[in-house]
């Protein structure tokens, strides 16, 4: 499989279609940036962030959320948006009860989409097949994992001249035709 700016754009279609929480998606990623940057999210912000994340999974991680204060959800939430490192806005989000990596780029993603992308495993597997990456994505994805991926992506998305939001549909699109291919 290649890569090429043609290729990653012409998924931006199919992702719409198989996504179902795309219009919902492109909508926030217009609204949330401005409201985290103001401080002026809601907790229902938060809480769409992670059911678009994982789904199904989304109940038993806002169980565990819900263990952190609200305040301690707020401060992190802020240093995240805040701090210039990236590593410390990762480390930030996944100190809360519940966050973990996956989630905290998908937090980040909605905080600015221009710098971040979600880590995911189906543009992983893409990313490793067209030799971006070596290593696998393990199951509990680390901040370093999430660098590497983060750095990997900036790259494609400069040498490809588009956004990391389109890269990151068109991996995920990608992924899935892969799977389809190979299954039938």
């Amino acid at each position: 499989m290649d890569l090429g700016r043609r290729v990653l754009e012409q998924q931006e279609p199919l992702y719409a279609e198989e996504e179902d929480m795309y219009e919902d998606e492109v909508t926030r990623l217009e609204s949330l940036p401005t409201a985290f940057e103001e401080d002026e999210w809601t907790h229902e912000d938060l809480e769409w962030i992670i059911e678009w994340k994982v789904r199904v999974f989304a109940k038993p991680i806002l169980k565990h959320l819900d263990k952190n204060d609200d305040e301690e959800i707020r401060a992190r939430i802020n240093e995240a948006v805040h701090e210039s490192n990236i590593r410390t806005k990762v480390e930030a989000l996944t100190s809360l009860s519940g966050i973990g990596v996956p989630v905290a780029s998908a937090v980040l993603l909605f905080i600015n989409p221009d710098l971040f992308t979600v880590i995911d495993k189906r543009a992983w597997n893409v990313l490793r097949e067209t030799g971006y990456l070596e290593q696998e994505l393990s199951d509990e994805p680390t901040v370093d994992e999430y660098l590497l991926y983060l750095g990997a992506c900036w790259a494609i998305a400069n040498e490809y001249d588009v956004s990391l939001r389109t890269l990151d549909r068109a991996l995920w699109v990608l992924d899935i035709k892969e799977d389809r291919n190979s299954s039938g």
